[in-house]
């Protein structure tokens, strides 16, 4: 998933934002409400490290600050904000200049697409923080395998509990 020039929109702020029809469309699966803002909250992060491309990393961070139960889950397997902005801050680096679009990188397309086969299995009528995190948790990327690896947390257990936090509706 490539996203164009126009897929960013810059706000009055200054803040990027994602093309969230456009990512439903390619998707094929409505975001709801609490997955947009952590989508958002995803981008926020991306400007905070000058970043070009919305990569799993973001959509960690996003989901944690997003605050719902899948944040929750996360930190009870010690995965935190500021865990996980420790390890983009050594694995990556601070880009120089912005471009003109927001681009998703392959890992983040990978987890966000896991994302919308989760939530259409289950018969969820949008992608929530719940599915995004089911998708990261999937993932065998290396970014989010390092995060997890790094934190300790156990991958069987988290995806164990992911898959029950949605089967109940989350």
């Amino acid at each position: 998933m490539r996203w164009g020039k126009k897929s960013r929109e810059i706000e009055q702020d200054g803040r990027s934002r994602i093309d969230l029809p456009r990512l439903q469309r390619e998707l094929g699966v409505r975001i709801g409400e609490r997955g947009s803002s952590a989508l958002l909250f995803a981008c926020d992060e991306m400007d905070l490290t000058n970043h070009h491309e919305l990569g799993a990393e973001h959509l960690i961070v996003g989901v944690l600050e997003e605050g719902g139960p899948a944040a929750q889950l996360m930190i009870e397997h010690g995965i935190t904000p500021e865990g996980t902005r420790a390890q983009i801050a050594e694995a990556l680096w601070e880009a120089d200049e912005a471009q003109g679009s927001i681009e998703l990188t392959s890992e983040a397309a990978n987890i966000l697409a896991t994302a919308a086969e989760a939530a259409g299995i289950r018969g969820h009528r949008a992608i929530e923080p719940e599915h995004i995190t089911y998708g990261f948790v999937c993932s065998g990327f290396e970014f989010t395998s390092r995060v997890l690896h790094m934190i300790g947390v156990d991958r069987q257990k988290l995806l164990q509990e992911s898959e029950r936090l949605l089967s109940n509706g989350h």
